[in-house]
């Protein structure tokens, strides 16, 4: 019996790395997408040590189209894709762009995801019941989204920036949902307050106030890595295609989120960004 393939993106830490565990350790093969060499390194003597060879790393920066490109190069040789986690996601309070100008929250946390996700959309659609899974936020509800000012030039603020992005998470699952209903099963996840490291690469004394709260009040991640393995994996969820998930169960995302003028701006846009950044060439 042959082994699913599973894509993770930002699988060497916080929640992507418990999902690479918890996948690895139930017979799938695990393709994990990465930026941080260190920690590949780390990680594939840990998998080795364990005996488990289930496995690949691809490390790439999400924010940069080209080194996505060879990754996708790549992951095309295989012959099925079963599942796709869209995991990865990154907080600069300091507006940063990447070698072709696109703001780096947007292009990270959702162009780059966009972009793996409809290329590798004819290999997806090749597996029956292939799953889609978004990991977006519930801070989605505070984004101002300006579709006229995508890349927010003007007046950028990080943590807009941040919740802008989460909601484009759940617009394009919502989206693809109404483009592929036959063919991929696709799920939004607010996997909720996470003890991990994420967005410490901004420093504050706010940062260090939230840090310590944290790690008193915050969630494992082990344990939304097991609400996402069932919803990939158990028979009933095949039912709630296109649904917004907290806790293991559909809720209710914002009511921008609903809107299909915006469900389709983005995907518009999305595409022209794309096509731009390939005639930067």
């Amino acid at each position: 019996m042959r082994k699913k393939n599973c894509i993770i993106t930002g699988g060497t830490s916080g929640l992507g790395l418990e999902l690479v565990k918890k996948f690895i350790n139930n017979s799938f093969f695990v393709h994990i997408i990465a930026k941080d060499s260190e920690k590949i390194k780390q990680l594939t003597n840990y998998f080795y040590e364990k005996n488990i060879k289930s496995f690949k790393f691809y490390r790439a920066d999400l924010a940069e189209k080209d080194e996505l490109d060879k990754i996708i190069f790549e992951i095309k040789n295989l012959d099925t894709i079963d599942i796709l986690i869209n995991n990865a996601g990154a907080l600069f309070l300091k507006r940063e762009t990447n070698s072709n100008g696109i703001e780096k929250t947007f292009a990270v946390n959702h162009l780059s995801h966009f972009y793996l996700t409809i290329s590798l959309i004819d290999l997806i659609k090749k597996t029956k019941n292939a799953k889609l899974v978004n990991i977006s936020s519930m801070l989605h509800k505070f984004a101002k989204p300006n579709f006229n000012d995508i890349n927010f030039s003007k007046n950028y603020n990080g943590y807009v920036a941040y919740c802008n992005s989460k909601l484009m998470n759940i617009l394009f699952t919502y989206k693809i949902n109404k483009i592929y209903p036959n063919y991929i099963k696709c799920y939004a996840v607010n996997p909720g307050w996470l003890n991990t490291n994420f967005g410490n690469n901004n420093k504050s004394n706010i940062r260090f106030l939230l840090c310590f709260i944290r790690n008193i009040f915050a969630k494992k991640p082990s344990y939304v890595a097991e609400e996402i393995y069932n919803i990939c994996t158990i028979e009933k969820y095949l039912n709630f295609s296109g649904k917004y998930f907290e806790k293991g169960d559909i809720s209710k995302s914002s009511n921008l989120s609903y809107r299909a003028d915006l469900q389709e701006e983005l995907w518009i846009k999305s595409l022209k960004i794309i096509n731009e950044q390939k005639n930067m060439k």
